[in-house]
């Protein structure tokens, strides 16, 4: 596997840390952290495919978008979400957009120096096959005791909502200060555990060029927040809830 350090301070990860590396392996490439090298992440970089196919696999979950499977390595549990190709059509649009795998990455790290909770990204792999970006994998370390927010409902524990919703709304802030916007902000993309909460699915996330493109990505997240308290899965409380604290930070809630 060669190991190159990126020198361009144009590259985007020489800009999110100096301990980014890149590397390349015949059809693959990406980076990761240099905290986390050793040989078995070496080894997980060249065949990021082994933990879904191992005997004793931990799948967590597979659609025909994505899987996710944990593996175990030097101590500690990590999560490979493999982002698939459905078909050679699918393979030809990937060329005109962004990893998904690459933007996970990228973003992880970029919202925990900003202070938005986020899953702490190991490294990034991308295939190509005659020139063209097929699968690609995103391994980041495990929460654990972690638990979705969709499963909150009018009848949890007033001080779980009220704790889960401040936090929610601080990433938010955060993020526009930032001018970031998340591209799907509902609850199964956040996991809280006892003391914050976690933005995950980076996918779609976006770092936007003026402060009123940030605007209008925002009001969107916003607006799909509370769809899926007023209808996708209405919870009453929690929908007046949100829309209280919301305002109460200065983004604009739209009507119901």
């Amino acid at each position: 596997m060669t190991v190159r350090y990126p020198s361009n301070a144009k590259n985007t990860f020489s800009r999110l840390s100096e301990d980014v590396s890149e590397w390349q392996h015949g059809n693959l490439c990406g980076h990761f952290f240099s905290r986390h090298r050793s040989p078995l992440l070496e080894h997980l970089l060249k065949y990021p495919d082994t933990p879904f196919s191992v005997a004793d696999a931990c799948i967590l979950k597979t659609d025909i978008k994505t899987a996710l499977a944990l593996t175990s390595f030097d101590g500690k549990q990590f999560v490979v979400k493999r982002y698939n190709v459905a078909h050679i059509f699918h393979r030809i649009r990937l060329a005109f957009q962004s990893s998904r795998a690459k933007n996970n990455f990228a973003f992880a790290r970029l919202l925990s120096e900003i202070g938005v909770p986020s899953i702490q990204p190991v490294a990034w792999v991308q295939e190509r096959i005659y020139g063209l970006r097929a699968r690609s994998w995103f391994i980041y370390e495990h929460i654990d005791e972690e638990m979705s927010a969709y499963p909150l409902t009018d009848q949890s524990d007033v001080n779980v909502i009220d704790h889960a919703l401040y936090q929610m709304t601080q990433n938010l802030v955060a993020m526009r200060n930032h001018r970031l916007s998340h591209g799907d902000m509902k609850p199964p993309n956040l996991l809280h555990t006892r003391d914050r909460v976690v933005l995950i699915d980076l996918d779609a996330m976006r770092q936007h060029k003026s402060q009123r493109q940030c605007d209008r990505a925002l009001a969107k997240d916003i607006s799909r927040w509370m769809r899926w308290w007023r209808s996708d899965n209405p919870q009453p409380m929690i929908s007046q809830k949100s829309e209280k604290i919301l305002k109460n930070a200065g983004f604009e809630v739209p009507d119901s």
